[in-house]
């Protein structure tokens, strides 16, 4: 059976794309054919759709998946493959995003009612729709009117040829390093990282923080001038092929997420997966279900939104150094039994079965 994976996003080599194209590989009766921009602008809608025409007309695929943020080029491509079953990868919702995350759209104006009825038209449309955690799915369904039978939970998971573990070398300092990096988007509760590290102030404890936004840097530079922290260092970037090295020098990594926002009470963050696959203490933010993670078992767990409790777990680190390989040994083999790339595959494989037998 042959199967066209379609990916038209500015950064071409998103970790979603390659563990499901991973997962897909995996299945012995699958043939994965791969269209992914080269242009990383705008050029790059104009590209996909000539590409995708000349793969419909001359291969003629069976089932088409549309990858991450499919939803920008959803009906042209719904067009181009019409006849056949299109399955989207919907990991974030644009409405949930624009409305209730980044708040940039005010509920009930015509602008809202707009993006939300684009989004539940395509998603009613879509033969199947693949997203990242149950939580998704059915939040999905219930907020657009979708029949919860055909959106289908696939953990983001990592590259385990990148992040795999690495000696642990303790570094030449005396202060125990705790690492984040991303965005720093509400879901992610920097702030409240700060806060911990003011509350940690008086002990030899460093923060490593690593990423940002123009927009959310200045923030997140008038917190730490206002908590006056002297424990917290930033790097504004670092490359993805070099954040296993940093990761691997860390004492304990913050997986999060820590905002308490509606999309932070249903994701397990994309870092998170990388700490575990790379054998490292990590500490997370509570939600429902649990995953399998246990606090001080496999992981530190903290309920979001909380400086305090975050900053105790970071404490109990720093005082428990001798049983964090042990947590981290056990976060590892979690993320084997859970979110490998075989485990994706095995999902995969299971979500095609029930697709192809309706």
């Amino acid at each position: 059976m042959k199967v066209c994976y379609v990916l038209c996003y500015y950064f071409p080599r998103y970790v979603r794309t390659q563990t499901l194209l991973d997962g897909l590989n995996q299945i012995p009766y699958l043939s994965i054919g791969v269209l992914i921009n080269k242009n990383k602008g705008w050029l790059r809608y104009f590209e996909i759709l000539l590409r995708l025409l000349i793969i419909r007309l001359c291969q003629k695929p069976d089932f088409f998946i549309l990858g991450f943020r499919g939803y920008e080029i959803y009906w042209p491509i719904r067009l181009l493959t019409w006849g056949r079953p299109l399955i989207l990868d919907h990991m974030m919702s644009p409405y949930d995003s624009l409305v209730y995350e980044k708040q940039k759209v005010t509920p009930g104006s015509i602008v809202e009612q707009l993006i939300y009825y684009y989004e539940r038209m395509l998603l009613q449309n879509a033969t199947a729709i693949l997203t990242d955690t149950s939580n998704h799915k059915h939040y999905l369904a219930n907020l657009f009117q979708v029949n919860p039978q055909k959106i289908y939970p696939v953990h983001v998971g990592t590259d385990e040829d990148l992040f795999k573990p690495l000696p642990f070398t303790k570094p030449d300092h005396n202060y125990f390093e705790v690492f984040f990096y991303g965005s720093f988007l509400p879901l992610h509760g920097v702030s409240y990282i700060l806060q911990a590290a003011h509350l940690l102030q008086e002990l030899p404890i460093k923060f490593h923080l690593v990423g940002g936004h123009k927009t959310d840097l200045k923030k997140f530079a008038n917190q730490i001038k206002e908590l006056e922290l002297s424990n917290v260092v930033h790097t504004p970037w670092i490359e993805y092929e070099q954040l296993p090295t940093v990761i691997a020098a860390a004492d304990l990594c913050l997986g999060g997420p820590f905002g308490n926002t509606g999309q932070a009470q249903r994701i397990i963050t994309g870092k998170t997966y990388q700490f575990l696959a790379m054998n490292k203490p990590t500490v997370l933010g509570m939600i429902k279900p649990d995953q399998g993670f246990i606090d001080r078992h496999n992981c530190l767990l903290v309920p979001q939104a909380d400086e305090q409790a975050l900053a105790e777990a970071i404490h109990w680190a720093y005082t428990h150094q001798r049983e964090l390989p042990d947590i981290a040994r056990r976060g590892h083999r979690l993320y084997w039994e859970r979110f490998s790339t075989l485990q994706i595959s095995q999902t995969l494989k299971n979500i095609f079965d029930e697709i192809l037998s309706a």
